[in-house]
């Protein structure tokens, strides 16, 4: 008897609910800078748009739209909108829409929450929302898709003039700001400053017994981004570091001299011409839009590659700092680049 009990109640329960229809509306307003290629419903409960009281027995019942919010208002603008294409596409998002009931003297009064944002793809532009409400002393609920209607075509209309003001005539590309940085919040690194030369405590780390050097800089450029979206395209910030790290740097007894401190220097300034030219040509590089997180990685490891390279060859031509000539030749050389390049 009880399972028998709990399916009147069901049965009864889904009979009580009021289905309201969008018709098409002629005249309706049509947006000029975008096309609503699809609707999504983002609330929480859409299972329906309210409760209230309706029909001659003015019971309380559930009110939805037909076929559901989304569906019912994608199938109205389709019906309602001669929409272009090839315009920007856009999706509207429910994101509130709710009806309730309370009575207003002698009359019924009919209150909808409403909201609705805008996206272009997976980002959020911008959001409307707002409330409206109808009287009546019969049922209500046959002026609700009234107010729904004038709801979502006053979004419509004020989004098309924000689009068409801050959006639509914004270049799909990637616009690019490179910041070299001078300050680190790791107290391990030694951030480049051509006003700053290294000193020999800054070589903390162990020194390696099996190396034949007297010394090691290890030094390196480090490399960050923020992206936002503006209008159809990218503003990218990208930060760049030339550093030393002063724990993994280290000189032996033998050493810690001036002659081979200038020789370490002349290391961390490679570093530094080499943070220098990424910066540049991060600046020139036309970034997709899809893409510019791999493509900035990939120029960081081509500089990665080619400030090993020049190392080696300092190393190499000074003999480690022991060729007076060759040592001499490459400080004016560095000293010439970092000059030329003034990003620091």
């Amino acid at each position: 008897m009880a399972m028998c009990l709990l399916l009147t109640t069901l049965s009864v329960w889904a009979q009580n609910v009021r289905t309201i229809k969008l018709k098409p509306q002629k005249g309706f307003y049509n947006p000029e800078s975008y096309f609503i290629n699809k609707v999504v419903d983002d609330r929480d409960d859409t299972a329906n748009i309210g409760i209230m009281r309706a029909g001659f027995a003015n019971k309380p019942a559930e009110v939805n739209l037909q076929d559901g919010a989304a569906s019912a208002v994608n199938h109205f603008l389709a019906a309602s909108l001669q929409q272009d294409p090839a315009k920007d596409n856009i999706e509207l998002h429910i994101i509130r829409m709710r009806i309730s009931e309370r009575n207003a003297g002698m009359r019924q009064q009919a209150d909808l929450d409403f909201g609705v944002a805008f996206y272009d793809g997976d980002q959020k532009l911008i959001e409307y929302t707002g409330s409206a409400y109808v009287q009546t002393g019969l049922d209500a609920s046959a002026y609700i898709a009234q107010l729904i209607k004038q709801n979502l075509e006053r979004a419509l209309r004020e989004f098309d003039t924000w689009y068409a003001a801050n959006h639509a005539n914004t270049s799909a590309a990637v616009s690019t700001e490179v910041i070299i940085e001078n300050n680190s919040d790791n107290k391990d690194l030694i951030i480049y400053n051509p006003n700053r030369p290294l000193s020999l405590p800054d070589f903390e780390g162990k020194a390696d017994d099996l190396s034949m050097g007297a010394a090691a800089t290890y030094s390196g450029i480090g490399m960050r981004y923020t992206h936002q979206r503006q209008g159809k395209g990218v503003i990218l910030k990208v930060y760049i570091l030339a550093y030393f790290d002063r724990t993994k740097s280290w000189a032996k007894a033998q050493g810690r001299n001036a002659k081979t401190l200038n020789h370490e220097q002349r290391h961390f300034d490679i570093t530094a011409t080499k943070a220098c030219e990424l910066a540049e040509t991060i600046k020139q590089y036309p970034f997709s839009l899809d893409n510019y997180g791999t493509e900035l990685d990939e120029l960081l490891r081509q500089t990665d590659k080619q400030t090993s390279e020049m190392q080696r060859a300092y190393d190499s031509e000074t003999g480690h700092g022991t060729n007076a000539a060759q040592q001499a030749a490459w400080n004016n050389r560095l000293k010439t680049l970092l000059t030329d390049k003034n990003c620091h």
